[in-house]
C-alpha cells in the first residue's frame, strides 16, 4: 500500500468511517466545487483530505479547481460571474470581509455554533479575522503569528542578552544600534540591526504604543489615528531610519535579508519558519513583540477556506469545511506542511514537537488570546493608511502632515465630511 493511501486509511481509522448507514448510501450523487491549493504542500493536503472524505462520504464527489494561469480572486470571480459551479473557496481576510458584506459567502456563524465543542480549542480572535455584521464568513486555515527573529550569534558578538518575553521598544532600539556593524572604512554597513516591517506589519507598533488608526478593522466608518500615541509610533521608527539601523527599502527581501545575515533582527511571521531552518551558518531564534506604552499585542493573519452563497450543496460543502478542520485533519497537516494550526490544542502537542528550532517557538503563542490583525480592512483603505505612514516613517513627510493627510484622505473615501 503505498504511503498516500496508507495514510487516507488511518484517516478513515480515526474518523470512524465505518459502514455508512443505509440513508447516506442511498444518498443522491452530489458534486462539490472547490478552488485548489497552489502551492505544492497544500495541494498535497488538500488532495490526501478531499480522498479520504470522500471515502467516508461516497454519495460526495470533490472536483479541484486551478487557479493557474488566472490568478486565485479573478478564477473565483469569472467563475461566479458565469455562473459556474463553485462551492468552497479561500482568500485573505481583507476579500472575506468584502465579499461577506456583498452577500457572496456564506455566513458560517449558525454553523460554529452547532459545532462550539469542534471548535472549542480555537481562540475567538482566530474567528474575528472574517467576522463583520455579526457574522462570520470564513474558518483560518493556517495562522501566522508574529514575532522578532533574531540573530543569536549576532547577539553574543555584542555581548547583547537575548530578548525576554517582557522587553521594550526601548530595548529593540538599543539592541538595533548595538547589532548594526560597520564596513571597515566606517561608511558602509556590513549588517543592520533591524528591518522595519512592512505591509500591514507596521500596525502592531503602533498598538504597541497605545494607538489606532480605524475605528473598526473589518467595518471602519471614521479614521481615528491623528493622535500623539500614533504619532509616536511613527516616530520611532523614522528614528531608526534616521539613525541608519535598519536596511533601506531597496534592500533584499526580509527572508533572504535574513538568511544572508545582512540584517540581525526581522520583524515577520511564522510562515518563514520554512526557510529559516536551512539556516547553517548562525544559530537563531524568536521573541513575542516588544511591549511599549500600549503593551505588546500579537499579530495574527490567516488565510481562510469560505462557502459561497450561490451553494447547492451547503450541508455538504460545510461537511467538508469541518472534516478539513478536525484534529485528525490539522495533525495532519502540520504533517505535510509544517505552519501553525488554528487549533490550539494541536498546535501544542503536535506543531510545537514537529520543529527543533527556534528553541523559544512556544513564545510565538505567548499571549495569543489578545491577538489582533489589520488584514480584514479593505486594500483601498489599507493602500492610503500605508502611503501616509511610509513616508512620515522613511522621513518623505514630517509625521504630523502625513497624519493630516492620512485623516483626510481615509475619511474621504469613507465618506465622511
Amino acid at each position: 500500500m503505498g504511503f498516500k493511501r496508507l495514510a487516507v486509511a488511518v484517516l478513515l481509522a480515526v474518523f470512524g468511517a465505518g459502514a455508512l448507514p443505509p440513508a447516506a448510501e442511498a444518498a443522491e450523487k452530489v458534486t462539490l466545487t472547490m478552488i485548489a491549493e497552489s502551492r505544492d504542500s497544500h495541494l498535497r493536503w488538500q488532495q490526501e483530505m478531499i480522498e479520504a472524505f470522500q471515502a467516508q462520504h461516497p454519495h460526495v464527489e470533490v472536483e479541484l479547481v486551478s487557479t493557474a494561469g488566472s490568478g486565485l480572486v479573478d478564477k473565483m470571480r469569472t467563475m461566479l460571474a458565469g455562473g459556474a459551479p463553485l462551492d468552497i473557496g479561500y482568500m485573505d481576510p481583507w476579500l472575506v470581509v468584502e465579499w461577506g458584506k456583498e452577500g457572496i459567502l456564506e455566513n458560517l456563524q449558525p454553523y460554529i455554533e452547532r459545532e462550539s465543542l469542534h471548535f472549542a480549542a480555537w481562540p475567538p480572535a482566530f474567528f474575528d479575522l472574517y467576522r463583520v455584521d455579526g457574522g462570520i464568513y470564513a474558518l483560518p486555515q493556517d495562522i501566522q503569528i508574529s514575532g522578532i527573529f533574531y540573530n543569536k550569534n549576532a547577539y553574543d558578538a555584542a555581548g547583547l542578552a537575548y530578548p525576554t518575553p517582557d522587553w521594550t521598544y526601548d530595548d529593540l532600539f538599543e539592541n538595533s544600534r548595538r547589532l548594526t556593524v560597520a564596513g571597515p572604512a566606517g561608511d558602509a554597513v556590513q549588517r543592520y540591526g533591524f528591518r522595519l516591517p512592512g505591509g500591514r506589519n507596521w500596525v502592531p507598533l503602533v498598538w504597541g504604543f497605545g494607538g489606532e488608526l480605524v475605528d473598526n478593522w473589518a467595518a471602519p466608518t471614521r479614521f481615528i489615528g491623528n493622535t500623539a500615541e500614533v504619532a509616536a509610533a511613527l516616530q520611532y521608527m523614522n528614528d531608526l531610519v534616521a539613525s541608519g539601523l535598519v536596511q533601506d527599502r531597496s534592500a533584499p527581501p526580509v527572508i533572504e535579508s535574513f538568511m544572508q545575515g545582512l540584517v540581525a533582527m526581522v520583524f515577520t511571521n511564522s510562515i518563514v519558519l520554512g526557510h529559516f531552518h536551512e539556516i547553517e551558518d548562525f544559530a537563531w531564534d524568536v521573541a513575542p513583540l516588544p511591549h511599549g506604552p500600549g503593551g505588546s499585542t500579537p499579530f495574527i493573519n490567516a488565510i481562510g477556506w469560505f462557502m459561497f452563497s450561490t451553494s447547492q450543496h451547503k450541508q455538504e460543502a460545510w461537511d467538508l469545511l469541518r472534516f478539513f478542520t478536525t484534529e485528525e485533519a490539522l495533525r495532519r497537516r502540520v504533517e505535510i506542511i509544517g505552519n501553525v494550526v488554528p487549533s490550539i490544542a494541536v498546535t501544542q502537542d503536535t506543531w510545537l514537537p514537529h520543529y527543533a528550532a527556534p528553541e523559544n517557538r512556544h513564545l510565538l503563542l505567548h499571549n495569543i488570546d489578545m491577538a489582533r490583525s489589520p488584514w480584514p480592512i479593505s486594500n483601498d483603505l489599507w493602500r492610503v493608511i500605508d502611503e501616509e505612514g511610509s513616508a512620515a516613517i522613511w522621513g518623505e513627510k514630517p509625521v504630523n502632515s502625513a497624519l493630516d493627510e492620512m485623516e483626510r484622505r481615509v475619511n474621504a473615501l469613507l465618506g465622511v465630511n
